[in-house]
């Protein structure tokens, strides 16, 4: 189950369980209550906030009702060294008499309890706000690729096509948060990317000779003296361009055999790879979900 995430989103008014959008997941709850045969494995992901809503104490009050034995996580794909920033919530559940491998803690770990790849011990005892995941990775202690690693091959890359236009440049460009193919780090990419500036995701400078900085500051100051040709011109010897869908769905884990439908669009591809989920990361909570003690 993935709830909408916008009832818990930081971006958003945080109003939880009153938040009409949030009814479909309450529906879910009512459904799973009143079946026959419940399902014996429950997987749900949302936004870190979810966890401190109302929301998360009816799910986990509901799970214990119905005797579920569950363990939640609050991971982000830099401990598996994809670069992008995307810590979720998750929980999972499993109907008892079926077992964990390693017994619930009743606290949120920040770990996959004998994953080859996030084993690391960090956990949260719920009296510290994990809202850290340089301290998150830290902890892992994990090699974090390249942005270049994810990115497709410029002949396969048409740069007009995902050019930053010149208007959004000139008004926008001071918000955007701008990544080289060399940075480490990216940002989580939502259903917005593409359409708004802010806090969307990672945009991406092909002239890693010029410091960001630097020529946003001269662009400012031609922009205030009315010179907005040498400010323009400033911010286009930049080249930047956001990342193609492909490149997104790579930093997502998908697959290179997965593929769009030739019929949608290019907004369309995002809106759906902002919905989704990091493939690898919940590959890593599914084989753990399978498990149990007797297996482990």
């Amino acid at each position: 189950m993935s709830p909408p995430c916008q009832p818990y989103s930081r971006l958003g008014l945080q109003k939880g369980s009153q938040d009409a959008r949030s009814r479909s997941f309450l529906h879910l709850l009512r459904v799973l209550e009143e079946m026959t045969h419940r399902p014996k494995y429950i997987l749900v992901e949302n936004v870190k906030g979810f966890e401190e809503s109302d929301s998360r104490d009816l799910l986990v009050d509901t799970l214990t009702r119905l005797d579920y034995a569950f363990q939640e996580f609050l991971l982000t794909p830099l401990q598996l060294g994809i670069p992008n920033s995307r810590m979720r919530y998750y929980l999972l559940a499993k109907q008892k008499p079926l077992s964990f491998a390693q017994p619930p803690t009743g606290t949120i770990l920040g770990f996959i309890p004998e994953s080859t790849r996030m084993s690391t011990e960090f956990v949260d005892n719920r009296t510290r706000v994990l809202d850290s995941e340089a301290a998150l990775v830290e902890a892992s202690a994990v090699d974090i690729a390249s942005v270049s690693a994810y990115m497709e091959p410029d002949s396969e890359i048409e740069f007009n096509t995902y050019a930053i236009p010149d208007k959004t440049l000139l008004k926008h460009g001071h918000v955007f948060d701008i990544v080289k193919p060399s940075t480490h780090r990216s940002c989580c990419f939502t259903k917005g990317y593409y359409h708004y500036a802010e806090a969307t995701g990672s945009i991406l400078q092909l002239n890693e000779e010029l410091g960001t900085a630097d020529v946003f500051e001269k662009a400012a100051s031609a922009k205030s003296t009315g010179n907005e040709k040498e400010a323009l011109e400033l911010l286009r010897s930049l080249r930047l361009r956001y990342f193609a869908p492909r490149e997104v769905a790579n930093l997502m884990g998908f697959p290179k055999s997965f593929t769009f439908p030739e019929s949608t669009t290019i907004k369309q591809r995002y809106r759906t790879l902002g919905n989704s989920i990091n493939v690898r990361l919940v590959s890593e909570l599914m084989m753990y979900l399978m498990k149990n003690s007797s297996t482990s």
